[in-house]
């Protein structure tokens, strides 16, 4: 049995810090594999700026180069909005004999009970918590955990993480302004945003 984590999310476009927390969910919870999936649209946020499907997949590709991560178009070539609980039961179908865990945000775990069909994800994997201790304690994500998704400690990991400040509305703001990004994104892909010129249209 494989233990492999679903790290899904705009990507656009995928930066360090998305690296940083994924391979640290690696490390941290003995993840053999880890699927990097681009949604298609976003079904709790508001997408701007959103480049193909296509486009980004390829930037994931050149950010998250390591043999611990795979990538699956599932919700790409599915296509509207981006529902967890339809991959999660795609890729049961496919591997049934995998042991699934879903790499969340802390702010996504707190909204975790107005998620569609949030019960029965909990039923398809465990959860991965990146907790980030200068918003929400891992006491208060703990609470919330077990109190309102009445989930066992056992039942789910909370890691917790250095404080970020980067984002892909920062850098996609940044490029709009000419500004230098090379710091926030791997070598490939900052070489790829570039000569392709993405994110530098009002």
């Amino acid at each position: 049995m494989k233990r492999v984590g679903l790290f899904g999310g705009t990507f656009n476009p995928p930066h360090l810090a998305h690296l940083r927390l994924a391979t640290l969910a690696a490390e941290q919870c003995a993840l053999d594999e880890i699927i990097i999936m681009p949604t298609f649209l976003p079904p709790h946020k508001q997408a701007t700026q959103l480049l193909s499907g296509e486009e980004r997949m390829e930037l994931c590709r050149r950010t998250f180069t390591s043999s611990v991560f795979s990538f699956c178009d599932f919700e790409l070539k599915k296509g509207g909005k981006s529902y967890t609980v339809e991959t999660l039961r795609h890729l049961k179908e496919t591997n049934p004999g995998d042991e699934l865990f879903l790499i969340i945000g802390s702010d996504m775990l707190l909204s975790f009970d107005r998620w569609y069909c949030w019960q029965e994800i909990l039923q398809l994997c465990r959860l991965i918590v990146l907790s980030r201790e200068d918003e929400i304690t891992q006491g208060e994500l703990s609470a919330f955990a077990e109190n309102v998704l009445q989930l066992d400690s056992d039942a789910y990991d909370v890691l917790n993480c250095a404080p970020q400040t980067l984002s892909s509305t920062m850098i996609r703001e940044k490029l709009q302004r000419g500004e230098d990004v090379s710091s926030y994104l791997t070598p490939k892909a900052y070489q790829r945003i570039i000569e392709k010129g993405y994110y530098r249209w009002t």
